[in-house]
């Protein structure tokens, strides 16, 4: 079935090549068939005609007999008015004999019968050519002989002699019986097609030709090289010796053809053994081939007409099939909402057949709805997908014929051009920008949405179609940084790129080559004891040197390395603290930072208390500081991931508050135990009212919530003292201390104070 779907007219050409095999095997079969009934039907009529001319034969021979034994009675035949009247008697009584003759043992006719009027005119037996041979035959034979063939003037008639020879009581030829058998006569009933050859001489006995009209055919024999012919046909074909199918006297069937006529014929051959004849059926092959070819025609007639049958039922499934395979083709390359091209046939046909624009240059346009996902969580996938549909036809109205565009993703879309000016790309990217900005009025809403583009161009960008898409797909999120714009990728981006890129790949061996180390901020109370420590992770790479970790981490959570890291993290500083805690016999508190990416892993419990538990370390002593950001994934599920963790007595802190996402309504159900005032307040609460509201609101609002009040990068005594005049517990930066490595931590708090 997989290959008639393939290739349905493999099928129809095996189906011909079958129907061609069994319309030459039937026809082959059928001339054998009809050579057999031609082959059957020529014996049928050759063992009739033998059998007559055997009949008429052994009648003639029995006949002499009786002549013979009259003759010989009494010595009749020493009285010629005796033997004359005798054979005159028989002649009456027999029509096929055109007259008789009794001969002496020299060849001279001693009395004939009264038709044959003046016997001093006819010749000496033994001197005429045509009874010679067949008179010195029958002188000391006990049979008939049968003489040769030849035409009688006298009786005027074609006649075959039959002699035999009459013996006394001793054995000694005394007489010839002779006579002459009209052919016209005795075979009258024979048809035509049967002939009859001597073996003795190879002459005819009885041809086709049986008037006056060509009878030289009777005075020559048959060549020896046609004789020779004919043996060697039947020898091959019955693989038996032609002596053997004399004694076996069966019919036996060649094909032969006739010189004279330049015609083929098929013969059947039969021997009458008595009388040393052949006799030799034979029928023109032009009535078999002619048969043959009739029959050929109905089946090869039969044959067109089921092939053109045929033909018509595989073209009428062949288009079916095409239909269907168009059908599928274009459901597995498009999109079912937006019926663009969808991201297969990027992938697939496109990219597949980039070769063919290796001599055209383009530019990708990578798009990106602003603004999408928030229309599918607060409306419906119903009214995203209405959406979809109006910008995929807007997009469509900057689409010329050769271009190609594709919905790559959810609000995805690339738009390829045959264009690499960057005026008129710049131009284009506008005006798609401007369109797809229009309100979509849906039911009685208007949506506004947005779109960053980046733009990358080929072969200026890259040299493969990867490359391209690539890319563009970087510069898009280069324009997703400001959102409503294009960007046109350039080498600053790729740089940066490519950076990102080595940073990726550095940083997936950076924990086995032992890259990653613990550095810890202390933290300071109100009445300026060590309260606790803030764990800092940090990096230096042969290749990249020291790397800040607001570049990795982000790397590490966009390219799934962030479980790795975060777990390597945990468990290094858990077991540098508690080291220090025993060397110092001090516990102090430990807070550690959990990216978003850590959060939402599916184990991400499980396997920090299993960290925990191996260490044993004081649960109490450690806290788990997560940001603002964190929220803007699944809240109810981040909530509830807190709760868990709060029941083990692990403390959670809010980082950078203030900046993001959080509101009073959302911090009222969050169990945060602490909250850290970012440094961009810090920096500016000298100097600036605002920062100083601030910062004086969010330690208002924590302590409203029992939370601890942490402020983080203070590097003054000035910063200092205006945070204690407000309130805040804890404090945090340069002032106090850098970022410590673990034996320079151990060594701050063995000197301080």
């Amino acid at each position: 079935m997989a290959i008639l779907k393939k290739n349905i007219w493999s099928l129809f050409y095996f189906l011909i090549i079958i129907g061609l095999a069994i319309l030459i095997t039937s026809i082959y079969s059928t001339s054998k068939h009809i050579e057999n009934e031609y082959i059957q039907k020529q014996k049928a009529l050759l063992k009739t005609s033998s059998a007559a001319i055997y009949s008429t034969f052994i009648q003639q021979e029995m006949l002499l007999d009786i002549l013979g034994e009259q003759l010989t009675q009494n010595e009749n035949y020493k009285s010629l008015d005796k033997s004359r009247k005798i054979l005159d008697n028989l002649l009456i009584l027999d029509s096929p004999i055109a007259a008789f003759g009794l001969a002496k043992p020299n060849g001279e006719l001693y009395v004939t019968s009264s038709n044959l009027k003046d016997i001093k005119k006819l010749p000496n037996l033994l001197e005429k050519k045509e009874t010679k041979e067949s008179f010195k035959y029958a002188l000391d034979k006990d049979y008939m002989v049968v003489g040769r063939t030849y035409y009688h003037k006298v009786l005027e008639s074609l006649v075959i002699p039959i002699r035999k020879a009459i013996k006394d009581k001793s054995g000694n030829t005394i007489a010839v019986m002779t006579a002459g058998i009209n052919v016209n006569k005795a075979f009258n009933t024979i048809p035509k097609s049967t002939l009859i050859f001597r073996e003795l001489d190879y002459y005819n006995q009885i041809t086709e030709i049986r008037d006056d009209s060509k009878l030289e055919v009777y005075n020559f024999p048959i060549p020896k090289e046609n004789i020779e012919l004919i043996k060697r046909s039947v020898e091959k074909k019955y693989k038996t010796s032609i002596e053997e199918i004399k004694n076996e006297e069966r019919a036996i069937s060649i094909n032969l053809v006739r010189h004279h006529q330049k015609s083929e014929v098929l013969s059947t051959l039969k021997y009458i053994k008595r009388y040393k004849l052949w006799i030799v059926n034979q029928n023109k092959m032009e009535n078999f081939y002619k048969d043959i070819i009739e029959e050929s025609i109905i089946f090869a007639v039969t044959f067109f007409v089921l092939m053109l049958v045929l033909y018509y039922l595989f073209r009428i499934i062949d288009n079916f099939e095409k239909q269907k395979q168009k059908a599928l083709y274009h459901q597995a390359t498009h999109d079912y909402l937006t019926n663009l091209h969808n991201r297969l046939y990027l992938s697939n046909i496109f990219e597949k057949d980039f070769k063919s624009y290796k001599n055209k240059s383009f530019s990708l346009l990578f798009i990106d709805m602003d603004n999408f996902k928030s229309i599918n969580d607060n409306y419906g996938h119903n009214y995203g997908d209405e959406i979809l549909k109006k910008i995929s036809q807007r997009l469509q109205s900057f689409k010329k014929l050769k271009d190609v565009l594709v919905r790559y993703s959810g609000d995805e879309f690339i738009l390829i051009v045959f264009e690499t000016k960057k005026d008129k790309i710049k131009k284009l990217a506008s005006d798609i920008i401007q369109r797809v900005s229009e309100p979509y009025p849906i039911d009685h809403y208007q949506f506004i949405l947005g779109a960053s583009i980046g733009i990358s161009q080929y072969p200026i960008d890259g040299k493969n179609f990867d490359e391209i898409k690539r890319y563009a797909d970087i510069a898009m999120y280069e324009a997703k940084k400001e959102k409503n714009t294009y960007c046109i990728f350039e080498d600053s981006i790729k740089h940066k790129y490519l950076k990102s890129s080595l940073i990726e790949h550095e940083l997936k061996t950076a924990v086995e080559n032992s890259e990653i180390y613990m550095a810890y901020q202390p933290q300071i109370d109100k009445k300026g004891e060590l309260y606790g420590v803030e764990a800092l992770v940090r990096w230096e790479n042969e290749k990249l040197g020291f790397v800040p970790p607001d570049q990795f981490i982000k790397i590490a959570e966009a390219s799934g390395l962030m479980s790795k890291l975060g777990e390597h993290i945990i468990k290094t500083s858990l077991s540098d603290i508690q080291t220090i805690q025993k060397q110092i016999n001090k516990k102090f508190q430990l807070s550690i930072n959990i990216s978003v990416k850590q959060f939402m892993e599916p184990n991400f419990y499980e396997n920090l208390f299993a960290i925990v538990e191996k260490i044993n370390f004081d649960r109490l002593k450690i806290t788990l500081e997560v940001t603002e950001n964190v929220f803007i994934e699944d809240l109810d599920f981040i909530i509830n991931l807190l709760n868990k963790i709060k029941k083990q007595n692990v403390k959670i802190s809010l980082d950078d508050f203030g900046t993001g996402y959080s509101s009073l309504s959302l911090l009222k159900k969050l169990p945060v135990d602490e909250l850290k005032i970012d440094k961009s307040f810090i920096d500016d609460i000298l100097f600036d009212k605002s920062s100083e509201s601030m910062v004086e609101s969010i330690i208002s609002i924590g302590k409203n919530f029992n939370m601890l009040i942490v402020a983080e990068g203070i590097e003054s005594k000035e910063q200092e003292q205006k945070l204690t005049n407000l309130d805040c517990d804890l404090f945090q930066g340069y002032l106090y201390s850098k970022p410590l490595k673990k034996e320079d931590l151990l060594s701050y708090i063995k000197n301080y104070h």
